[in-house]
């Protein structure tokens, strides 16, 4: 490469970097971001239960898609049994994500012996989020006192596909 080939390219660069810069500085400050959703946790392994008492994929996908609308960003927790109870064999959150509506980054599988109860209560307090579950935690109420708040916990409910939530 020649000597000018380079003066060329670095002129170049330059001014495509002049240009990017006074357009950030005309249009960037006028941009609008919208504020991030608030959290809010599901026990996913109660939801699912919600409508007519066995256990369905669909049911945690139509609460989160209630959810969704009503301008919340989900989070949501099962326990380690959750996939043999849906589909018969261990899922992770990958194999979960597609039955919830969310992506694997916000679903979670308690490990093996663990209950999830308290894994849902301490993210959600750490997220300063809710709960959506019909569990009333009361082997929890001592460690998570923030339990007794009112409109900590979400109750609902889903017959045939309609979801109920007691926001």
């Amino acid at each position: 490469m020649m000597i000018h080939e380079v003066i060329a390219l670095a002129v170049f660069v330059l001014l495509a970097l002049a240009v990017l810069r006074v357009v950030w500085r005309l249009c960037g400050p006028t941009l609008e971001t919208k504020p991030a959703a608030p959290l809010i946790v599901i026990d996913g392994s109660n939801v699912m239960f919600w409508d007519g008492g066995d256990p369905r994929g669909a049911t945690v996908h139509a609460v989160v898609s209630a959810l969704q609308r009503e301008g919340f960003r989900p989070v949501v927790w099962f326990d380690a049994n959750a996939g043999y109870k849906l589909f018969g064999r261990y899922m992770g959150p990958r194999d979960l994500a597609p039955y919830t509506g969310v992506p694997p980054r916000q679903v979670f599988v308690a490990p093996k012996g663990t209950p999830a109860d308290p894994l849902v209560l301490a993210s959600a307090r750490k997220l300063g989020a809710r709960v959506v579950s019909n569990d009333r935690f009361r082997d929890w109420n001592e460690e998570f006192p923030e339990l007794r708040e009112t409109g900590r916990l979400v109750r609902g409910g889903v017959r045939g596909g309609d979801v109920r939530l007691r926001l």
